[in-house]
This record gives structure tokens, sequence and C-alpha cells, in this order.
């Protein structure tokens, strides 16, 4: 079997050397070409034909990484991981490259063992999986404009008492920041439910995450808060680095707890703790909607749900639209999905379950 070939892109040479004996550390990758600017790196991405780009967010030159990802979609598409430090500034950096069809992202190694050995298992298991991704030309208006060309998936009648007592969750890892900035602008306003979103994702990250799609949308979209009191129609982002858990009060109001708990499946925040915690509550029925992502997250939370008694409705993104299956196809394979669509009806899949029209 023929290595993953794979360009790394970086003006620091120490960083460039850094990332290509991480990356060469498994047998099954190989580093065919570095690059120290934009330049470089597009005439080497011609010459080479990786499988899969390595690319700093801060490049010298006419253009910074963002420039160079456009110019890569846009001539020959090819999975790219951004590598990125740890500033507020880089996490909007990261969050546009990502919308803008970068594959994930890795933070640069500090020097510190521990964060070495941590990053280069990460780095190398991002590669393997951008390696088997879908990215495909002109895939931003495929997905944009797919939910209006589309026929509408069918909406099935909801009964009265539940609309007023239910909870929309949606979680997704890889590839999810593009995915959620289709399906969270297509809700509408007026759906009578909080939305929690669960993105895997690191701290500071998910605050970008959710200002962007705040301005994309007509539903309000922050990133959630300690203690706060959930309300109908507004959209909660869990922050990275901690689990969001939803509990009632005295009152019989929900609220969010925050949690810097252990990992669970590899990841915090994770899917399967916030649906943990509303198995907990009295009175409510869910609607969970699983998107794009590696691994497994979000099925063994809904197999929680559903053993709890509780009226849940599953709606597994379909495989021709995912960048990454797993997630979606995890949960399918529990048997408790309700129904599978593509990334541009999940929207109006989630409002018909309200009986309402997405938002266009």
């Amino acid at each position: 079997m023929n290595p993953i070939k794979v360009l790394v892109v970086d003006d620091s040479a120490f960083i460039r050397q850094t990332i290509k004996a991480m990356i060469e550390e498994d047998s099954r990758l190989k580093v065919v070409a570095t690059a120290r600017d934009g330049k470089d790196a597009l005439e080497k991405l011609f010459r080479y034909q990786p499988d899969v780009v390595t690319l700093d967010i801060i490049l010298p030159g006419d253009k910074d990484g963002l420039g160079v990802l456009h110019d890569i979609m846009s001539f020959q598409p090819t999975p790219t991981i951004m590598v990125s430090g740890a500033s507020d500034e880089n996490a909007n950096y990261v969050i546009e490259a990502i919308s803008s069809g970068a594959f994930d992202f890795i933070f640069k190694p500090s020097g510190r063992p521990s964060d070495v050995e941590r990053i280069e298992h990460e780095l190398q298991q991002k590669i393997k999986q951008a390696a088997v991704s879908k990215i495909k030309v002109g895939d931003n208006k495929q997905i944009y404009e797919g939910k209006h060309e589309r026929a509408e998936p069918a909406r099935q009648p909801v009964h009265p008492s539940l609309i007023n007592a239910r909870i929309v969750l949606i979680g997704t890892s890889t590839g999810g920041p593009k995915a959620l900035q289709t399906v969270v602008p297509g809700l509408s306003k007026q759906l009578p439910a909080p939305i929690l979103i669960v993105q895997h994702m690191p701290s500071r990250f998910t605050k970008s995450l959710a200002e962007r799609l705040n301005r994309l949308s007509t539903i309000t979209v922050t990133e959630a808060k300690e203690g706060e009191i959930l309300e109908k129609g507004h959209c909660y982002v869990a922050p990275g680095g901690m689990h969001m858990c939803i509990e009632s009060d005295e009152q019989a109001r929900l609220r969010c707890h925050l949690s810097n708990s252990a990992p669970v499946n590899g990841v915090r925040p994770s899917i399967d703790v916030t649906l943990r915690s509303l198995a907990k509550l009295h009175g409510y029925s869910y609607v969970v909607s699983i998107l794009t992502g590696m691994g497994k997250d979000g099925a063994q939370g809904v197999i929680d749900l559903c053993a709890a008694g509780k009226n849940v409705h599953t709606i597994a993104e379909s495989e021709e639209t995912c960048t990454v299956f797993g997630m979606p196809k995890a949960l399918i394979e529990t048997g408790k999905v309700n129904d599978v669509q593509p990334l541009y009806h999940i929207a109006k899949a989630i409002c018909g379950e309200f009986g309402l029209q997405g938002d266009e």
C-alpha cells in the first residue's frame, strides 16, 4: 500500500522539520515536500500532488494561510489541515479556514514532551482521516445552495403536547464548523425549544464559532455560560474544553452546567455527556441530530436517552454530504435513527418536527 503523501507548509524551518518528523514517525505517511510561503506551497502542490496539506495560518508574502487555502480549494482541492497557535486572533482565522473548506486544524507543538507526543498522534490520525475525506470542487456551492434547490423532507405530524417541552441537540466534530453554517442559519427563529450544539473543539475556538454562526443566522447563537437559563429559540454552543450538562432548577427552569471532568470518547465537550444529562430531566422530549465527525460520540448517549424511556427523534447526516461519516454511521448502527438526511435538509428536518418550515 502506497504511503499517504503530505505537503508541509510553514514559514519556520524549525516547525517544518518538527512537523515532518512527527508525520514520518508513522510509516504509512510520507512528507513529499515542504514549503516556506504561499507561492512555494502552490508550486509544490501542483508538482508533487500530495494527498494532504498541512498549512500554517500565518505566512509571509502576498498571501496568508487563508489566501493559500482559497487557492488550493479553487485550483486543486486537497484535504488541508491548518496549523495554528493558540491566540484569540488565530482562533478566528481557524474558524474562517474550516468554514472555507479546511479539513481540520492542530496546534503548533510547544516543545513540551507531553505536548509533542499528543500533537504527533493527533496529527497522524487527522492526516489519515483527511486522506479519505470528501473534498470536491464546488463543495461550498453544493451545500449552501443545495438546501434551496432540493425537494424538502416530508414533515411528520407533531403531537401538540410535545411541542413546548422539547430540546434540540446538534452534535458534530470534524467538518462541523462548515456543516453548522448550513444547518444553524436554516433553523426557524420560531423554534419553541432551546438548541444545544456540541462541537468538538478546544477552548477559545468555540466562542469564535458561536459569533460567526450568530452573524449568519436569524436565531441568536452564543457560547454557553455556567448557570445561564436556557431560552426557546436560542442556540447554545458548548465551550471548548468543557462538558455541557443541562439541569432543571427548583423552578423547573433549564440551566446550563459546565464541567471540566475527564474527557469522554477522548473529547471534551462530549455529546454523550450532554445527552446523559438530558436523560435525567423529566417531561421533555428530544430532537437529536448527529452531523459529520470522527469516532462514535453521541451514539451511546442516544441509546441512554432511549433506555431512560424518553421520546427521542434522531436525525443522522447522510454519508453523501459528510466530511467524515464516523459519528453519523455509529448512530445509524445503533438502530435508533428515525431519519437520515443530507446536510442541506437537516435544518428543515429539525424544524419539521415542530411543524415549522426552515428559515430561508
